[in-house]
């Protein structure tokens, strides 16, 4: 209870009824090369690597107004990476285009934008535009960039780039908001979350994860106005026994009630279960044998079906752990990059259609399929367990609609594959030892 307390001050200063997984961007520039056109772009950053670009601008030889919309892929430019160290730049690069408006005969000069890591405010920032791969700017071009905080959403700014009945505009700017009814409000959210914080080699990681859990899921319950009953078992506390006893007996969900479990530490498969595609969670700090290890963990999909069995309406089970031998640890990777969130606030409807939603539905996902290990950094956290609470972030904010939980596994998994590919998980640092980490989940509906 104790470490629940202190996890919980300290969020009362993180969590608001803002999402910081989202950064809006205004860029204005022109290369000054081949291509004398100015352009105007509207980018969108979702923490977890992806995004959205729109870019307006006028035919030089014409006049002709254009507005162009591309996908946004995230790389890290050739030697940015250093095994050892994190990540000191960013390039976004715009990628698959399409015309809203405008001549689509000449060709549209993709941009590629740079971000470079301030150690003074912690974030990256924008630091100029290329049309190539480049991470070095033309000097001719010129390049100018603002942060667009959420008070300068503004209808008028953003009508520059999105029509008044486009997707984006109309969530950005909703009519009207249908508030909870009087039975929805007495929902509660039970969060049970297990973590090894005294283990040696990934202890620091998992007590972030814990922050980045609750400051997550308190965000939700603000916003919706339902109640957060959070559990935490960590510490001298990290054991078999509780854990099946919170399971037990804390848990205790009404039909109308939500059930989130929450792993992070030492997970492993064992080479008999061959037939099991979720990993064993090592429920025991110092282990004196392989049999002890096997005495003192449960595999996560037991406790999903556990949990599974319960009233409530809505289960969420998690383990952020590798799934190989359990004598291998986690890979040690470089902390992806992150720019300040622009303040964008969630969207009610978007978080009541994820939790409550009339029917019933569980989810299970693990960090790592049959025979990988996780990544994680122990002045970060770990990595499946970022990008999983930036995507649910993503689709719980005004920036998103028709949200489904199939879309957010889906980019939790497409972002930390892709950062397992810039993860030694063993030295010397060559190719052959980059990391594959591809996360695992499956939602069940109904009973």
């Amino acid at each position: 209870m104790k470490a629940t307390c202190i996890f919980i001050c300290l969020l009362m200063l993180l969590a608001g009824t803002v999402c910081q997984s989202q950064s809006v961007y205004h860029f204005q520039y022109n290369f000054h090369q081949q291509d004398t056109t100015s352009y105007q772009a509207f980018l969108v950053r979702y923490e977890d690597g992806s995004g959205l670009l729109r870019v307006r601008y006028q035919l030089p030889a014409t006049g002709e107004d254009v507005l162009a919309e591309c996908d946004v892929e995230e790389n890290y430019p050739a030697g940015s990476v250093p095994p050892d160290n994190d990540t000191a730049a960013l390039l976004l690069k715009a990628v698959n285009p399409r015309f809203i408006f405008g001549n689509n005969s000449i060709r549209f000069n993709s941009p590629n934008f740079m971000f470079r890591f301030n150690a003074g405010t912690g974030f990256h920032e924008p630091a100029g535009v290329t049309g190539n791969s480049s991470t070095a700017m033309e000097p001719q071009t010129s390049f100018t960039a603002r942060q667009v905080e959420n008070s300068a959403l503004t209808k008028s700014f953003v009508a520059g780039f999105f029509s008044t009945d486009d997707d984006f505009y109309t969530n950005l700017f909703p009519a009207s908001t249908k508030g909870l009814t009087a039975a929805e409000k007495n929902t509660k959210i039970y969060l049970l979350i297990v973590a090894d914080t005294l283990d040696k080699e990934i202890g620091p990681a998992c007590s972030l994860d814990i922050a980045r859990t609750l400051q997550t899921f308190k965000g939700i319950t603000d916003t919706m106005g339902i109640k957060l009953l959070p559990k935490i078992i960590t510490g001298p506390s990290f054991s078999k026994k509780n854990v099946e006893l919170a399971i037990a007996g804390f848990l205790k969900p009404a039909a109308t009630d939500i059930v989130v479990f929450y792993y992070s530490g030492h997970g492993f498969r064992k080479q008999e279960e061959t037939g099991r595609r979720f990993p064993n969670i090592k429920l025991k700090t110092n282990h004196t044998s392989r049999q002890d290890v096997y005495m003192n963990s449960l595999n996560i999909e037991d406790i999903f079906m556990l949990i599974k069995k319960k009233p409530s309406r809505f289960n969420l089970v998690l383990s952020d752990c590798c799934n190989n031998d359990i004598e291998t640890t986690n890979s040690i990777g470089s902390k992806p990059g992150q720019t300040k969130g622009s303040g964008v606030q969630w969207n009610l409807d978007n978080c009541r259609k994820l939790f409550l939603d009339p029917t019933r539905m569980s989810v299970l996902a693990t960090a790592a399929d049959y025979g990988q290990r996780a990544c994680s950094k122990n002045s970060f956290g770990s990595f499946f367990s970022f990008f999983l609470a930036s995507s649910l972030e993503n689709y719980c904010s005004r920036l998103k609609n028709n949200v489904t939980w199939d879309q957010i596994m889906q980019d939790t998994k497409t972002q930390t594959v892709n950062k397992a590919k810039h993860t030694y998980c063993d030295k010397p640092y060559i190719p052959a030892n980059i990391c594959n980490q591809y996360p695992n989940y499956k939602i069940v509906a109904g009973n």
